[in-house]
């Protein structure tokens, strides 16, 4: 970079550019970052309908079992009272006997048919309070769904809004610097994803962390010339503590 730059100043402008640059960059990620939380949220709650639809469907399953075992024991029945109708027909006792028996067994028979409707009826009402439990259970997950979502949404506002207010600060410094020295300072900003400049620590660029050689150290202290890091490309700057020690 030209000599004919007061480098100190200059070099005092980029710092705190590169100061409020990395606040940007930071809000920026947290700002990509936002949408996939609601994302995940809405995504969570799409699970949860799984125990409402695994609940309805059993219950459905359940009442056509009913509605089954119900037009089962309604025929039964009424072949029951055919084959009742039928006894005054039969004429020898054997016959009588033997009617009397098969109406007895299908009688027994449809008592277990009444036995597993009315168990079945039982089921069925556990089946509906299960079903009440899933939609209130979803209910709730969605009201807490959208009360996150509006927080991460007024999240990514406030967001916008302070990132708003450090692009306002930024233009106040940008006028302020060279412009060839404000382009290089921008590129390297973009390359190494929000850190353009790099503090001298413990003779170590404090990007990269590579060793800088004496030489170097002395340049950037005589602070005539922007000196980069050769590994990094950042532009490397030394704090008086750091000088003096």
């Amino acid at each position: 970079m030209s000599n004919e730059l007061d480098i100190p100043q200059q070099t005092e402008f980029l710092i705190k550019l590169q100061d409020i640059d990395i606040q940007i960059y930071k809000m920026k990620a947290e700002l990509d970052d936002r949408p996939g939380q609601i994302v995940l949220l809405k995504a969570s709650l799409e699970s949860k309908k799984l125990g409402v639809k695994k609940a309805e469907d059993n219950l459905k399953a359940l009442q056509l079992e009913h509605k089954g075992k119900e037009v089962s024991l309604g025929s039964k029945e009424s072949e029951i009272k055919k084959l009742e109708a039928q006894l005054y027909q039969i004429k020898t006792n054997k016959e009588y006997t033997a009617m009397i028996n098969e109406i007895g067994s299908r009688k027994a028979d449809n008592s277990l048919l009444e036995e597993e409707i009315i168990n079945l009826m039982d089921t069925i009402d556990q089946a509906k309070k299960t079903l009440e439990s899933e939609k209130e259970k979803f209910s709730q997950e969605s009201k807490k769904t959208e009360e996150q979502t509006a927080l991460v949404e007024k999240d990514i506002s406030n967001i916008k809004s302070d990132i708003e207010q450090l692009n306002a600060k930024r233009q106040q410094i940008v006028p302020l610097l060279d412009g060839k020295l404000l382009a290089e300072y921008e590129r390297i900003l973009l390359g190494r994803d929000g850190q353009a400049l790099a503090r001298i620590v413990n003779g170590a660029c404090g990007g990269c962390y590579m060793h800088m050689p004496s030489q170097v150290i002395n340049e950037i202290k005589m602070k005539q010339a922007i000196i980069k890091c050769e590994n990094c490309q950042r532009m490397l700057y030394i704090t008086d503590e750091e000088d003096k020690a």
